[in-house]
């Protein structure tokens, strides 16, 4: 093995002690520089080669992606920002129509294209904005608001361009940039374009570095120089902004496809040569590892006598040729050997005799000494037994005399195990009969959910029991306690009061509920018949009036069914012995206990809260409806007090039995002051007809200007005015009124 891998390793042959020592010296050191080589140079220019393949990898897939997203789309954005257009289209509904990106909507002309370079890089920010519609503005907000993008979107509302574009005056030279590209024909919103390019990108395109200087702004070169308002100066030559698949213009992108497929296979045959690159290196690992396994394989040989296998051959040779030599020139020698031979297997026998003899020995002594041993313990234990009866034993236990001093051991075992049997199935017995008390206890004091709802002091009358089996004697004391009082007795007493008084109780609390709505739609009905009479309108001629439904609400409906089921069906009481508390305690008892609650209490306890109320208006010709007013917040001013008059008026008419007649009532008179103040003089005079109509004596408080709106119904004033720090009162009948006005005013 040591000649094959000196051979392989080509070290000198012919080992001997000096050469082995040479090659030793050598294996070592080539093993730490091939280690060297291995761990740094070739590791680290693999993981270069791996970090440079995973990275082209990476390259290919983003171009395939790319490639197949154009060729969906008729368009030259793709990446990041326009997967966000299509979740955000995807969302709300839209198409890439409605929602287009500014670049898929402008071109360089094709007789421009030594321009597109510079073009791309001023246009390109801009033309990654998309144009959002007004229909779908809220929609899109509302998705870039509450999504995580993960990339960047930016986007101009739109709401039509202005009407007066055309008479705008607009400066664009011959060599401007946007006289150098076009536009999508019969796209939506080139008008719009146009403006914003017209604002901001109003570049001139110049051919030399002298026209770039002599221009004072906004001006770009071929090269890509950028020249901007505040003397702002640009150049863009990062490889990714000058390359044509980083193009964003025009919609249709072929060139673009077939730029990027260039690429790709630049790509590709990049990442065979790095494929191969790696097989080499990998190889090259492979063999320098396997000559490091060689020299570490040398090295195990330490000391050139571990392979010195010459030396030891000859001295064996030569002691057998000894040996022949002397078994050849002495017969004498032989026999003497045999004779040898002979004795010394007598001796090995001789010596195995006495030692099975020994071993015979020594298990005789041991017995010997465990005898002792357990006679002794035999006697102690007889010793310290003064109550058993030995001769007694004996006579009961008669086959014990007949075992041998051998067997006797095992018989005890027996006895014991006998009896250890017995000891257990009287434990075991024992124990079940604690964990049955045990349990009975538990359950005495923890019962079912029938016992403790049956009795509810149940818990508190047993929790001072003990828990533990020794005081099972106080659980027997309370059973005779329970037995000696007359519990039954007095269930029987109390649910005889519950079915008696409560029940009676809760039918006339329901009662009073009953009652109170059915004289709430009572009180309407006669509401309705005084409206009837009174005009809300009269052209045409219409009438108020009130109707109310049932409110849904939770509160109301809980409370009508708690009030409901408390009412005792008297079948299934008295189906069942323990029916009346049962009942009490499911239907009675939560009702009480719900309405401990104030503010609940409050609110489901007032009727008049259990409808809701409205307005219906009708005509009176044929009784068809004509308007139904559920709340004010639709009505003017004027319309609210109008019918709010109307109402109150009946409520009036009807709390003091007034008539149309005005004759069943001696109360008549009614006060209202600043009546018409923000109201109209229409809805200020349907007040005065709606007391006509009921007859009222009316005292109007109002300011002077607006007198002339009742001055035609009433026929006294009473004049305040006010002169210094005094008021004066002037009482007149109204005709003396109009004429001290009309004086006053003729005399100004």
């Amino acid at each position: 093995k040591y000649n094959t891998l000196i051979h392989k390793l080509e070290l000198p042959q012919g080992v001997d002690s000096s050469i082995f020592e040479k090659n030793k010296t050598i294996a070592k050191e080539q093993k730490k520089v091939l280690t060297e080589r291995l761990d740094n140079d070739l590791a680290e220019r693999r993981r270069h080669l791996q970090n440079e393949k995973e990275d082209i990898e990476a390259n290919i897939k983003s171009h395939v992606e790319t490639i197949k997203y154009l060729r969906e789309h008729n368009n030259n954005i793709s990446g990041r920002v326009s997967e966000i257009r299509d979740e955000i289209i995807g969302y709300i509904g839209a198409t890439t129509d409605e929602i287009p990106f500014i670049g898929e909507l402008i071109s360089v002309k094709d007789k421009e294209r030594e321009w597109e370079s510079a073009i791309e890089r001023i246009l390109h920010n801009f033309a990654l904005r998309l144009i959002v519609p007004e229909k779908y503005y809220r929609q899109v907000n509302d998705y870039v608001n509450n999504h995580n993008l993960r990339g960047r979107i930016v986007y101009h509302r739109y709401n039509g361009v202005e009407t007066l574009r055309d008479l705008e005056y607009r400066s664009v030279q011959d060599s401007s940039l946007l006289n150098k590209i076009e536009f999508k024909p019969d796209a939506k919103y080139v008008d719009w374009i146009e403006d914003r390019l017209h604002a901001e990108f109003n570049y001139i395109c110049v051919n030399t570095l002298e026209d770039f200087n002599h221009i004072n702004e906004k001006a770009v070169t071929k090269e890509g120089l950028i020249k901007s308002k505040g003397g702002k100066h640009e150049k863009d030559d990062r490889p990714e902004a000058n390359r044509r698949e980083h193009y964003v213009l025009g919609w249709d992108n072929r060139e673009k496809i077939a730029s990027i497929r260039k690429e790709w296979e630049d790509l590709c045959d990049q990442l065979t040569a790095k494929n191969n690159e790696l097989k080499e290196l990998d190889k090259k690992r492979r063999e320098t590892e396997e000559r490091k396994e060689a020299f570490s394989s040398l090295l195990i040989y330490e000391k050139f006598e571990d392979i010195d296998w010459q030396s030891y051959s000859k001295r064996i040779n030569d002691k057998i040729e000894e040996k022949k030599r002397l078994e050849s020139t002495n017969d004498r020698v032989k026999t003497l050997q045999e004779q040898l031979e002979k004795v010394k297997q007598k001796i090995k026998d001789i010596e195995t005799q006495n030692q099975n003899r020994y071993r015979e020995q020594g298990v005789l002594e041991k017995a010997k000494t465990d005898t002792a041993e357990r006679c002794s313990e035999n006697s102690k234990a007889l010793a310290l037994m003064d109550s058993v009866d030995v001769e007694e034993f004996e006579t009961n236990n008669p086959d014990l005399l007949l075992v041998s001093l051998d067997d006797i051991t095992t018989r005890l075992q027996s006895i014991q195990n006998e009896i250890s049997t017995k000891i257990n199935n009287k434990q075991r017995e024992k124990n079940n009969k604690e964990s049955d008390c045990r349990n009975k206890m538990s359950i005495f004091k923890n019962p079912s959910e029938e016992i403790t709802t049956k009795f509810r002091d149940w818990r508190s009358d047993v929790n001072s029991l003990p828990d533990s089996i020794e005081f099972v004697s106080e659980y027997q004391r309370f059973l005779k306690r329970l037995n000696e009082e007359d519990l039954p007795g007095f269930e029987k007493r109390f649910n005889k009061y519950l079915h008696d008084t409560l029940t009676n109780h809760i039918f006339v609390f329901r009662r009073f509920f009953i009652d109170w709505e059915s004289s709430i739609n009572k009180t309407i009905e006669q509401l309705n018949s005084y409206l009837k009479d009174i005009d809300f309108d009269v052209n045409p001629e219409t009438y108020i009036q009130l109707a109310s439904n049932k409110k849904h609400n939770v509160d109301i409906n809980e409370f009508s069914k708690l009030l409901n089921d408390a009412m005792p069906n008297q079948h299934e009481i008295n189906s069942n012995v323990d029916g009346q508390r049962i009942h009490f305690e499911r239907y009675v008892l939560p009702l009480m206990q719900r309405l401990l609650d104030e503010q609940w209490r409050k609110e489901v306890m007032d009727v008049r809260g259990w409808l809701t109320y409205k307005a219906v208006e009708y005509y009176k010709a044929d009784d068809i409806k004509r308007n139904t007013y559920e709340s004010m917040g639709q009505l003017s001013g004027g319309e609210k007090a109008q019918l709010t008059y109307t109402i109150l008026g009946s409520a009036i008419a009807y709390q003091f039995g007034l008539t149309k007649h005005g004759c069943d009532s001696s109360f008549r008179f009614i006060a209202i002051d600043e009546a018409f103040r923000a109201q109209d003089e229409d809805k200020a005079r349907y007040l005065i007809s709606l007391c006509k109509q009921l007859h009222l004596q009316l005292l109007v408080v109002t300011p002077s200007d607006n007198i002339h709106i009742v001055e035609n119904d009433i026929s006294y004033v009473h004049y305040v005015e006010r002169k210094g720090n005094t008021s004066v009162l002037y009482n007149m009948p109204i005709n003396q009124f109009k004429e001290e006005r009309q004086k006053t005013f003729e005399s100004k």
